[in-house]
Order: C-alpha cells, then structure tokens, then sequence
C-alpha cells in the first residue's frame, strides 16, 4: 500500500473540515499561485495546537488562511497569530478570511518578503509553522531557531516535495527541503521526526 492510499484513506476519515474550511479551500483554489495544505495536515496542525497550547505562533506562509483557521482552532482564547505573506492576492484574501473568522483582533499579518521581515521579528513564540518559498527553507528554520526557546515546536509542510526529495531530484525547491531536514536532524536543539501524511509534515521539539 502506497503512501498516497494511506494519505487518501485518513483524508476521507478527516473530511474536509467545518463550513468554514470548506469555504477558505474553495476561495483558495480559485487564487494563482496559492495551494493550501492538506486537510490532513491541516487536522494534525489543529491537533498540535490543542496539546501544545501556545499563546503565540508564527506562520510564514498565509496563501487564503486555511491553515491559519486550523492553527487558530487548537489556541487558546487569547493566543495570537502572527503571519507573513508577500502575494498581494494572497494577502486580500486572506483579510477576508479573518474578518469572516471574527479573528481581526487575534491575527497580525506582516505584508512582505519573509527574508526581509522575519529579520525585524523579535517576539518568541511557542510555535512556527512553515509553508513558504521551499529555496529558502534552511534561512526560516534559523530565525525560527532564533524566535523560539525550549518547549516550542517548530513544524514544516511540503517534506516530501511530492517524492522529489525521496526520488533525489535536484531543483531549487527541493535542495532547499532537503537541507532543512539535514538541519532538523543534526541539530542537537531539536528533537524531529517528519510525518507522512499529506506532502509530509515536519515535527521538531525544541529541547534546549
């Protein structure tokens, strides 16, 4: 059995999500250039939200805010989200979605290139959640190394690259997933594994 019938089995456990998944997923199909994750991933990012608990996440990577809903689902009533996203359709659409949401006074969006607004960043957070430009991996995971501390969790989509990382392939994109996973495993702060649910979900601890 491939990892795609798995996948497909759990999803159809997991359905789509509430209405108001539904609704984010199907105004973010209609966007170029935005794909937002899998609902299984999006279920297990609810899930670690519920049994971590954070007050503060950060996310790089917004697209329409489907994954910014199912991390906001597992915080706490006063957990912020910070996010950052640099496609301007994006970033109205994603507007959108919280307002929908009633998130206004819970979510902070920083318009921009993540490499150029993450070095301003200077909150620690309980938990970052990467899905972004994939060449730039490695660059993220240091300054999420840098706005967290013992305890927080650090997560990353798109591991599997659609098989590219597993098959070798040697584009921008996957180089830049296959260091990041170098790096999650050598580094001793971290304690990693990736799941392979979806396009493979990235799972690290902060242990010191």
């Amino acid at each position: 059995m491939s990892l795609e019938e798995i996948s497909e089995y759990i999803r159809e456990l997991v359905g789509e999500g509430d209405d108001l998944l539904v609704w984010v997923s199907e105004r973010s199909n209609k966007l170029t250039g935005v794909v937002h994750i899998d609902s299984n991933i999006g279920r297990l990012l609810e899930l670690l939200t519920r049994a971590r608990s954070p007050k503060r996440i950060l996310e790089v990577g917004a697209g329409a805010g489907y994954s910014a809903i199912c991390l906001m689902k597992g915080m706490p009533a006063n957990g912020i989200l910070d996010t950052i996203e640099q496609n301007p359709n994006a970033i109205e659409a994603f507007k959108v979605t919280v307002r929908k949401a009633e998130l206004e006074r819970r979510v902070r969006i920083h318009e921009g290139r993540a490499l150029e607004v993450l070095p301003k960043m200077k909150t620690v957070y309980d938990m970052v959640f990467i899905d972004a430009n994939k060449e730039e991996y490695p660059n993220y995971l240091e300054h999420a190394l840098r706005l967290t501390c013992p305890g927080s969790i650090i997560l990353a989509d798109n591991m599997l690259w659609y098989g590219a990382t597993i098959r070798g392939e040697r584009s921008g994109g996957t180089q830049g997933i296959v260091e990041y996973t170098r790096r999650i495993f050598d580094d001793p702060r971290l304690s990693s594994v990736i799941v392979p649910l979806g396009d493979g979900l990235a799972v690290s601890y902060r242990t010191k």
